[in-house]
């Protein structure tokens, strides 16, 4: 079985963009050919199109929604998108090592993407792979990521936590960081007595000079397919009245981050709306560039220190896909 299928020649250039940088990724020289897409669509529509004419200029308008689609994502991520066109423009070429700050986060979006359901990724991470991803390394990108979205300190609540800290034992640590909430001394009354992150995976807050802060963003990082249903807000209430004295001066927003590309602008409407703020694969990766290179400022954010398991976790990917 081909690690990658083909896509669907009336799939979106963002589904057949995907296959080429994926493409890309698993060549042991980082680059994919354009032709080798619309080769397999001259095969196919040759055989339905009597104007060859008409092929090539089908062919033409195909290669320019990829390459706009490749502009689009570039333009939006800078240098946190680790791909671009060949000069001839005949190739996708991966320009940063998957080894680097710059390449990681956008590749984790993009393996993540295709982990269920892909149309085009015969052989998505799976089981213990699978299993670290969903529990660790998409919390460290996330924690990263609200760090460079609200340009400011980031902390990690959810569950599984890499140290033994309680949900108020990091929220203490926030409140010493400038947070400018004061946790309870226990969990209140009505919450659940073996709450493990209380519905909220990252606190991420945007500093002044002085307390409080601007504003505190509550994330909710969802990797999977079922990323619609889990909007913070829904959670924040609850969360609120189990873990904290008081609400501050209740500036208080709400994102969700997920590895995918929504095309769709009334579903990305949609969703905002519930959401509040959305950041999909041509924002978030941009946001963890961001937050890792504030980091060297001084700013306290959790997480930072673990870069290394992504770009670990990419490789061993890797290595795991080309042998299956």
């Amino acid at each position: 079985m081909a690690l990658l299928a083909l896509p669907a020649s009336n799939a979106g250039s963002d589904i057949q963009l995907d296959w080429l940088e994926l493409r890309a990724f698993f060549d042991e020289y980082s680059n994919a050919r354009l032709d080798e897409l619309t080769g397999g669509r001259r095969t196919l529509e040759e055989e339905q199109a009597e104007d060859i004419g008409e092929f090539d200029q089908g062919d033409d308008a195909f290669r320019a929604d990829i390459e706009d689609e490749l502009n689009n994502r570039k333009t939006a991520l800078g240098p946190a998108y680790p791909f671009d066109l060949s000069q001839d423009g005949e190739e996708v070429v991966m320009i940063t090592q998957a080894d680097t700050v710059g390449a990681c986060f956008y590749l984790l979006c993009l393996i993540a993407s295709h982990i269920t359901d892909s149309p085009i990724l015969n052989a998505p991470p799976d089981g213990e792979i699978l299993a670290r991803f969903r529990n660790r390394i998409y919390q460290i990108m996330g924690t990263l990521a609200v760090a460079g979205r609200v340009n400011g300190p980031s902390v990690s609540v959810g569950y599984p936590r890499q140290t033994k800290e309680t949900i108020l034992d990091v929220l203490r640590r926030a409140e010493r960081w400038g947070l400018g909430l004061t946790p309870r001394e226990k969990p209140g009354k009505h919450a659940q007595p073996r709450a493990k992150d209380g519905g909220i995976d990252v606190i991420g807050w945007s500093p002044g000079y002085r307390e409080p802060p601007f504003t505190i963003v509550f994330a909710q990082l969802a990797s999977g397919n079922n990323w619609v249903g889990k909007p913070a807000s829904v959670e924040y209430d609850n969360f609120m009245n189990d873990f904290f004295e008081d609400r501050g001066t209740n500036q208080h927003s709400f994102v969700t981050l997920i590895p995918f590309r929504i095309t769709d602008e009334l579903k990305w409407r949609r969703e905002s709306s519930i959401h509040k703020h959305i950041c999909d694969r041509c924002s978030a990766p941009r946001h963890a560039f961001d937050g890792f290179s504030l980091s060297a400022t001084g700013t306290n954010m959790d997480e930072v220190e673990n870069v290394g398991v992504l770009t670990a976790w990419i490789a061993e990917y890797r290595a795991f896909a080309l042998a299956a």
